[in-house]
């Protein structure tokens, strides 16, 4: 990793705390070319902005059960669901599903380290893959899987406008999560 990409990261850390944003803000209110340089270590396009006219760089559909223009305003729910067994897509598939269909509020987006995608497409949502760690360890020992996921991450949200990044653990699903905690999902917005 290069020294200004660990730069990048350190300064994205430091504005996750609440505090260093408001002051962050108020200097670059202040001193136009320090909010120049800001951008340019974050990466971030003068005006540029997740959405174009309000609609994701990147649309999809809210899944079979709903008619091609229903949901199109929905927020777009990333499900990061890692460690997959056999099977074990079906559960967080299903699971999803019924949240949407009770809540009516998302449109899911998977993001999983299988190749099993059979189950989240024959409902029509969109997947995307990263590399499973064991696979990643091998082909690039010498980077952290952490941020090569994290960084993979980010992509995706930013292409698609995601609004919610939102773990699911397949054994708490399994074990049944109780269902006014399942229909949190389709309320999270950052």
């Amino acid at each position: 990793m290069s020294a200004g990409r660990r730069a990048q990261r350190a300064a994205r850390r430091l504005l996750a705390f609440p505090a260093t944003r408001r002051l962050v803000v108020a200097v670059g209110r202040r001193a136009p070319r320090v909010k120049e340089a800001g951008r340019a270590l974050l990466g971030i396009e003068a005006g540029g902005s997740r959405h174009l006219h309000g609609k994701p760089r990147v649309d999809i559909r809210g899944g079979h059960m709903l008619l091609p223009h229903q949901g199109r305003r929905w927020p777009i729910v990333l499900v990061v669901a890692l460690g997959l067994e056999p099977g074990d897509t079906e559960v967080v598939a299903d699971a999803i599903e019924r949240v949407q269909l009770t809540t009516g509020r998302f449109r899911p987006l998977f993001l999983v380290d299988s190749g099993q995608l059979g189950p989240f497409r024959s409902r029509s949502y969109a997947v995307e893959t990263v590399m499973p760690r064991a696979m990643y360890a091998r082909v690039n020992p010498q980077d952290s899987y952490g941020d090569y996921l994290a960084d993979r991450t980010l992509s995706i949200v930013t292409a698609y406008g995601v609004r919610s990044v939102v773990p699911v653990s397949v054994a708490a699903l399994r074990e049944g999560v109780r269902p006014d905690e399942l229909r949190l999902l389709g309320q999270l917005e950052l």
